[in-house]
C-alpha cells in the first residue's frame, strides 16, 4: 500500500507544480524540467504519469476543472448563489484564475472531461428554464455565459480600477449582476416603439 500512496502523492505534487507553472508561463513558456524540479520529481516520472507535456496540460485543466465541480455546487434554480460560491472559489484559488485566463488567451480547447461537465450544467439551465426558476427567453449558453462573465468580470478587473473597488461589496454586485441576467424581464425581443 505505501507504494501506491507515494504514486498518488507524486501525482498530485506534480499537478500542483504544473499547475502553478502553466498559470505563470502558459503552455508554451511552461518547462518540464521545471515543473519535476519543483514536484520533487524527474521528468520520466511527468511522462510515465502523463505521456507528454500535452497529457500533464489536459490532466492540470482536468483537475482544476474537477476540483472546481466538486467545490463549487451548481444550483442552476439560483445562479447567483452559484456565482455567489464561484467568485469565493476564484478569490481562495488565484493559480486557477490564472490558469484559466491563460487557457483561454492561448485557445487551448476544452477537455472532454469538461465539455462533459459543462454540457451537464447546460442540461440544468434548460430544465430549470422549464420549469420557469429561471428566464425562458434567453439560451441556455447564453445564460451561463453571462453568469460567468459577471464573476469573471469583477475578480480580473484591470488593475487600474482595482484601488476604486475599496467600499464596493463585491458580493452583493455579483449578486445583483447575476440576478438582473436570469431573472424574467419584462422585455420583448424586437419589439418596436
Amino acid at each position: 500500500m505505501p507504494m501506491a500512496r507515494d504514486a498518488a502523492e507524486t501525482r498530485r505534487r506534480i499537478l500542483a507544480s504544473a499547475l502553478t507553472a502553466f498559470a505563470e508561463d502558459g503552455f508554451a513558456g511552461a518547462r518540464v524540467a521545471a515543473i519535476a524540479d519543483a514536484a520533487s520529481s524527474n521528468q520520466r516520472m511527468i511522462y510515465a504519469y502523463f505521456d507528454s507535456k500535452e497529457g500533464l496540460f489536459e490532466a492540470v485543466a482536468n483537475d482544476v476543472i474537477e476540483r472546481m465541480h466538486a467545490e463549487v455546487p451548481f444550483t442552476p434554480e439560483d445562479l447567483p448563489a452559484y456565482a455567489l460560491a464561484l467568485f469565493d472559489y476564484a478569490m481562495s484559488h488565484p493559480e486557477v484564475v490564472r490558469f484559466q485566463a491563460r487557457r483561454t488567451l492561448e485557445g487551448q480547447p476544452a477537455t472532454a472531461r469538461e465539455l462533459e461537465l459543462y454540457a451537464e450544467k447546460l442540461e440544468a439551465v434548460a430544465a430549470a428554464q422549464a420549469a420557469g426558476a429561471l428566464r425562458g427567453d434567453d439560451e441556455p449558453v447564453a445564460l451561463m455565459v453571462r453568469t460567468l462573465g459577471a464573476v469573471s468580470s469583477w475578480v480580473q478587473a484591470p488593475a487600474g480600477l482595482r484601488p476604486s473597488l475599496t467600499g464596493i461589496d463585491l458580493r452583493e454586485r455579483i449578486r445583483e449582476d447575476v440576478t438582473a441576467i436570469v431573472e424574467p424581464a419584462v422585455r420583448v425581443r424586437g419589439a418596436v416603439d
